[in-house]
């Protein structure tokens, strides 16, 4: 019985130093977050920019979005404000910010569930034969626990990502 109660206690208290550091982690982390990140790819501007403004096939892209929901759009049908339900529940509200086709797509995360705010922008600048792409991200997170997660998974693994999967999708061609 002793041995148990030690096992018990010792598990506690190593669950409970596992998650004061995380927690401390967290904390230091900064909240706002900038990067870019840039590759040329040999596709053209408008299958590039086909490809990002393709907000509602990002469920079949990004397999942490399960569901989108347009809630705003342009008079040409160009989405302007939408939410997105990540696979661990939740929510997040973006808005399009800027357009300029073939050129510039700048969105921001106006809402989430996830004490998260941010804008991403994606520029497009022809470099025959080929496209420069550069992904910006500029984010705050002000949630601990979350940027506790993110030191974890990766600050720039968002943008990251994002640049792998329109350099997959183009690759080979």
């Amino acid at each position: 019985m002793k041995r148990i109660l030690l096992f018990a206690f010792g598990t506690s208290f190593l669950l409970i130093g596992l998650v004061v550091l995380f927690l401390a982690v967290g904390y230091f982390q900064e909240p706002k977050f900038h990067k870019e990140t840039s590759e040329w790819l040999k596709a053209e501007p408008e299958d590039i920019w086909n490809y990002i403004t393709d907000i509602n096939d990002l469920p079949n892209r990004r397999k942490e979005v399960v569901a989108i929901q347009i809630l705003e759009t342009r008079p040409d049908g160009t989405p302007t404000k939408w939410m997105e339900t990540p696979d661990m529940g939740g929510f997040m509200i973006f808005e399009l910010r800027e357009f300029v086709p073939n050129r510039k797509w700048k969105i921001e995360l106006t809402d989430a569930s996830f004490k998260m705010r941010g804008a991403w922008t994606y520029v497009l600048e022809p470099k025959i034969p080929g496209t420069l792409v550069t992904i910006i991200e500029d984010s705050e997170i002000t949630s601990i626990p979350v940027r506790g997660a993110y030191f974890l998974a990766g600050r720039d693994a968002t943008l990251l990502k994002e640049m792998e999967l329109v350099r997959n999708r183009f690759s080979g061609r």
